[in-house]
C-alpha cells in the first residue's frame, strides 16, 4: 500500500526549523512523524520529537523497524510517546522480533512506560491466515498492542495484493475478539468508515515541504503551503476550498473508495 514509488515530483525530508514553524502556527495535540518515507532516516527527527515533546505535544511515529537498534539511545532520549511497527506479514515479524528485543530490554532497565510499542498490521489475502499468530508473536515480544487496518489499494501499488471480502473480514476480527480475551492483550480494529471520516475531522498531513492535505492518501492534492505566511493552516481550515472538499468527499475520486 505504500505509494512512495509512485508519486511523482522531489524527494525530501522535513527540516528541524519549518518543523518548528508549522509545530508553533497552529494548537497541536499530537504530531505524528511519519509519511511516505522511513522516519529513522531523517537525521533531525529526534530533536523534532524533543521539541514537540518539550511543548507538551503527543509524538508518535510508524516505521519498519530496520533501523530500531541503531537509535534505542535516541528513542528514549527523546521522549517518544508511541512507536509503532509497520509489519505485513509473518516471515518479516520473525526476522524483525530479534531487533525488537534491545528496546524492550532498554525500557524494562530504565522502568519507563514509553514509548508504547505497537504492531501495526494490514489486512490483505496473503496475510489474512498469519494474522493470530502475529498477534500472538507481537504479544511474547513485548508489544504493547496491536494495530488492525484494512488494505488501501485504491492508487494500484501493487496490483498482485488482493483485498479480503467482507465476510472473510467479520470472521477474522471474531476470531481476533476471542484471542483479545484470551491473551488479555490490547488488539485495535479497524473502525466503522463514515464520511466525513475522523482522519480529516481531526488531522491534517503536511509534506515535508510544507504543502497541506486533508489526508495521507491525498499526498499530491495541496490546499496550500503552510510555510508560507498568507497561507496558514487555520486560513487553509476555513477557506472555501476545504469546505468543499469536506461536503464532496462522497465523491473525491479517492475518499469514496476509501475504507479506513
Amino acid at each position: 500500500m505504500c505509494m512512495k514509488s509512485n508519486l511523482e515530483g522531489p524527494v525530501g525530508s522535513l527540516s528541524q526549523d519549518d518543523f518548528k514553524f508549522i509545530l508553533d502556527s497552529y494548537n497541536f495535540r499530537y504530531v505524528a512523524l511519519h509519511g511516505w518515507g522511513e522516519p529513522l532516516l531523517n537525521p533531525a527527527l529526534f530533536e523534532m520529537i524533543k521539541y514537540a515533546e518539550a511543548k507538551g505535544v503527543h509524538t508518535n511515529l510508524t516505521t519498519n523497524g530496520t533501523l530500531i537498534k541503531e537509535n534505542i539511545g535516541n528513542i528514549f532520549d527523546s521522549g517518544l510517546r508511541e512507536i509503532a511497527f509497520g509489519i505485513y506479514n509473518k516471515d518479516v515479524l520473525l526476522k524483525f522480533i530479534p531487533k525488537l528485543e534491545k528496546l524492550r530490554s532498554e525500557k524494562a532497565r530504565l522502568g519507563s512506560k514509553t514509548p508504547k510499542a505497537y504492531l501495526d498490521i494490514t489486512i490483505y489475502d496473503e496475510s489474512y491466515d498469519e494474522i493470530p499468530d502475529m498477534i500472538k508473536l507481537a504479544k511474547e515480544a513485548g508489544i504493547d498492542a496491536v494495530i488492525l487496518h484494512q488494505l488501501f489499494n485504491v492508487y494500484n501499488v501493487d496490483p498482485d495484493v488482493k483485498y479480503v471480502s467482507k465476510s472473510e473480514e467479520e470472521k477474522l476480527f471474531h476470531a481476533v475478539n476471542d484471542l483479545k480475551k484470551e491473551l488479555k492483550f490490547e488488539i485495535y480494529l479497524p473502525m466503522r468508515h463514515s464520511l466525513p471520516c475522523r482522519i480529516v475531522k481531526y488531522s491534517v498531513f503536511v509534506t515535508y515541504d510544507g504543502k497541506l492535505t486533508p489526508c495521507c492518501f491525498l499526498p499530491e492534492f495541496s490546499m496550500g503551503n503552510v510555510l508560507e505566511s498568507e497561507c496558514g493552516i487555520g486560513n487553509i481550515l476555513r477557506s472555501q476550498e476545504y469546505r468543499g472538499f469536506i461536503k464532496n468527499m462522497g465523491v473525491h475520486p479517492v475518499c469514496s473508495k476509501c475504507g479506513w
